[in-house]
């Protein structure tokens, strides 16, 4: 029995090894747990209450609704880092910031959306976010890869 969080707990993923597990709650928190231990290795604090997590082939990268989060490298390579009070997490590549009022990248944030683009849904793969808003509308954000800075191109 993994004990830890204060809520309820939303979401959960192995690593492609099985030596890991990554949990999510609405304590807006993931934890990542040594599997054969059962300690707690990293404890995230990113701010929403995650729903679909997962975590990469290799082990470094979380993948949630608003982004990707790199995991510890000490948690990645198996190594018990002991790490249990929230950090906030870096996310690589495009996302969303936790209260959804930004799209960012690398943890900075990049495009400001407006109140009627704020998603109340969202997903992210690679350079693209696809959002579900409140008017029934769903947009696509798609970036170009080889300049983050510079390309956006959307779509309703």
């Amino acid at each position: 029995t993994l004990e830890s969080h204060s809520r309820s707990v939303s979401s959960v993923t192995f690593s492609h090894d099985s030596t890991r597990l990554a949990s999510g709650s609405y304590d807006r928190t993931i934890k990542i747990w040594d599997v054969s231990s059962g300690e707690c290795l990293q404890t995230l604090s990113i701010g929403e209450v995650p729903f679909n997590i997962s975590i990469d082939t290799t082990g470094l990268c979380l993948h949630t609704e608003i982004g990707t989060i790199a995991i510890n490298a000490s948690t990645a390579s198996g190594m018990i880092s002991g790490v249990t009070d929230p950090q906030n997490p870096n996310y690589k590549g495009w996302g969303l910031s936790s209260d959804r009022a930004w799209i960012t990248y690398d943890s900075k944030k990049m495009i400001w959306l407006p109140s009627e683009y704020r998603p109340s849904c969202s997903a992210v793969s690679g350079n693209m976010i696809a959002t579900g808003v409140g008017s029934g509308r769903v947009w696509i954000y798609d970036f170009d890869a080889n300049n983050p800075y510079d390309s956006l191109r959307g779509y309703v």
